[in-house]
C-alpha cells in the first residue's frame, strides 16, 4: 500500500504511520499563535538589551573622551597660588606660674584723726590737694587754752623771779635752803603747767606729717568734731609703690627677691616687673596663705593705691616653647594644625607648597599676648607657616607669599 503525505495548515496536528508497534505524535506546535508570540517577544528582549549595552557603552566612551579632554585642557593651565602672608615660628622661653590677686598698697599712708574734741577754727587744705610736710591741716578753737597759757606762762615767771631771788639770799647767808628748794619747786609746777597747755594747743592743731596727697573731706570752720574724728587720708606720691598678696602654702618656696608680673588689665598697661620684697614669717592661721609684698620702681600714674590687680608668680623650670600667631591655626575634626610652607623640586624649578602639619597647643598660652598661641608639639622655631590667608589653604596647595596688609585682613574671612 502506498504512502499518503498529508499537509498539514499552520497550527494543525498530524499523525505519521510508524513502523513501531506505536504510532507518535511527531508534530506539534508549529508557528502557533502562542508559541510564534513568546518568540518573538524572546528576541526582542535580547534586541533590547544588547541595544541597552551598545548605548551605555557609547555614552561611557563619550565621557571617557571628555573627562580626559577636561584633564589635558586643565594640564595646560598652570596650577593656581593662593596668597598668603608667611611669618617664622619664634622660640620662647616659657615658665608655669600662679597667677594670684593683689593690692597696690603705698609706701607712705596714714589716717589722720583729731586727737582732742572741739571746734574747727580753720581748715589748712583743699579735698584732693597735694599737702606738704609740716603744712597745717587742722586747726581747732584754742582761745581758751591759749589764756590759760598765758596766764601760767606769767606764774612761771614771778616763780622764776623768785627763785632766783632765793639763790641770792642762800649765797648772801641771808635765806635759807628750806626757802630756796620751795621756789625751785614753785617754779618747776609752773613750768609744767605752761607744757601742758602747749600741748594741749598742740593736739588741737594737726598738720602733714609728709609730703602727699590728701583725701576728700567736708570740713567748714565752726564744725564741730569728736575726738578721734577722721580728718583726712594722706597718701605719699613716692617714686615706689608695694604690691600685696597672698600665696597658698603648698606654693611658699617664692623667696625675697623672685621677680613677678604685675597685670593691670583694667588699665590697658603692659606686664610691670617687680622683684619681691618681703614675706610674712608665718602662714597666716585662717587662711593657710603667705602674705608677700612686691615694690614696683616708678609706677604708671594711673597706678593708683588701693587697686586691685594680678600678680604673676613663675614656679617650676624654664621650658623653650614656639610662638605663632593665633590667625595661623586652624582648627576642624582632626584637632589643630599649621601650613608649613615648603620649597619642593617640581618640572626643573622650585615651587613653594603648604604642607598641613598637626600642632598640640599649649592651654596657659601668653599671659601678655592674646593674639598669639603657644605650641608645645609640632613645629620648631625658625619655620615658615602660613598666616593671614591659611584658610584657603589645603594640604599641598601652591602658594605665594605677599605683603602683609593690615587693612585687609581685617577683610580675610576667618581672621
Amino acid at each position: 500500500m502506498g504512502r499518503q503525505v498529508y499537509t498539514p495548515s499552520p497550527g494543525s496536528f498530524f499523525l505519521e504511520p510508524s513502523t513501531g508497534p506505536k504510532s507518535r505524535i511527531r508534530g506539534g506546535i508549529r508557528g502557533g499563535p502562542k508559541g510564534g508570540r513568546a518568540g518573538l517577544r524572546f528576541g526582542s528582549w535580547l534586541l533590547v538589551i544588547f541595544g541597552c549595552l551598545a548605548f551605555a557603552a557609547g555614552l561611557g566612551w563619550y565621557k571617557y573622551q571628555q573627562i580626559q579632554a577636561a584633564i589635558a585642557m586643565a594640564r595646560a593651565f598652570p596650577e593656581p597660588k593662593e596668597a598668603v602672608v608667611a611669618v617664622t615660628a619664634q622660640a620662647i622661653d616659657k615658665q608655669s606660674g600662679m597667677t594670684v590677686s593683689g593690692v597696690v598698697v603705698p609706701t607712705q599712708s596714714a589716717e589722720l584723726r583729731i586727737e582732742l574734741p572741739g571746734r574747727i577754727a580753720r581748715v589748712g587744705f583743699a579735698p584732693g590737694s597735694t599737702v606738704s610736710r609740716g603744712q597745717l591741716l587742722l586747726a581747732l578753737d584754742t582761745s581758751q587754752e591759749s589764756a590759760q597759757l598765758a596766764e601760767a606762762e606769767a606764774t612761771q615767771k614771778i616763780a622764776r623771779l623768785a627763785l632766783d631771788r632765793a639763790k641770792r639770799l642762800v649765797i648772801s647767808g641771808a635765806g635759807s635752803v628750806e626757802a630756796r628748794d620751795q621756789a625751785n619747786a614753785q617754779f618747776e609746777a609752773a613750768s609744767a603747767r605752761a607744757r601742758a597747755l602747749s600741748a594741749t594747743i598742740a593736739k588741737k592743731t594737726l598738720l602733714a606729717p609728709f609730703d602727699g596727697v590728701a583725701s576728700l573731706h567736708q570740713l567748714e570752720p565752726g564744725q564741730y568734731l569728736a575726738a578721734g574724728s577722721l580728718v583726712s587720708t594722706l597718701v605719699g606720691r613716692g617714686a615706689k609703690v608695694w604690691v600685696d598678696f597672698a600665696l597658698p602654702q603648698s606654693h611658699a618656696e617664692t623667696t625675697v627677691g623672685t621677680s613677678v608680673e604685675i597685670i593691670a588689665e583694667d588699665l590697658d598697661l603692659p606686664p610691670l616687673k617687680a622683684p619681691v620684697l618681703a614675706r610674712d614669717p608665718s602662714v597666716q592661721a585662717a587662711s593657710r596663705n603667705l602674705r608677700l609684698r612686691a615694690e614696683l620702681e616708678s609706677p604708671p600714674p594711673t597706678l593708683l593705691p588701693g587697686m586691685l590687680v594680678k600678680v604673676r608668680v613663675p614656679m617650676g623650670n624654664v621650658v623653650s616653647l614656639v610662638s605663632v600667631p593665633a590667625q595661623s591655626v586652624r582648627r576642624d575634626s582632626l584637632g589643630a594644625s599649621v601650613y608649613v610652607l615648603t620649597e619642593v623640586e617640581e618640572e626643573g624649578g622650585k615651587k613653594l607648597r603648604a604642607m598641613r602639619r598637626a600642632v598640640r597647643i599649649s592651654s596657659t598660652g601668653l599671659p601678655d599676648d592674646e593674639d598669639h598661641l603657644v605650641i608645645e608639639e609640632g613645629l620648631r622655631a625658625g619655620e615658615r607657616i602660613a598666616a593671614s590667608g591659611a584658610f584657603k589653604l589645603r594640604d599641598g596647595s601652591l602658594v605665594q607669599v605677599v605683603e602683609r596688609d593690615p587693612a585687609a585682613d581685617n577683610r580675610l574671612v576667618g581672621h
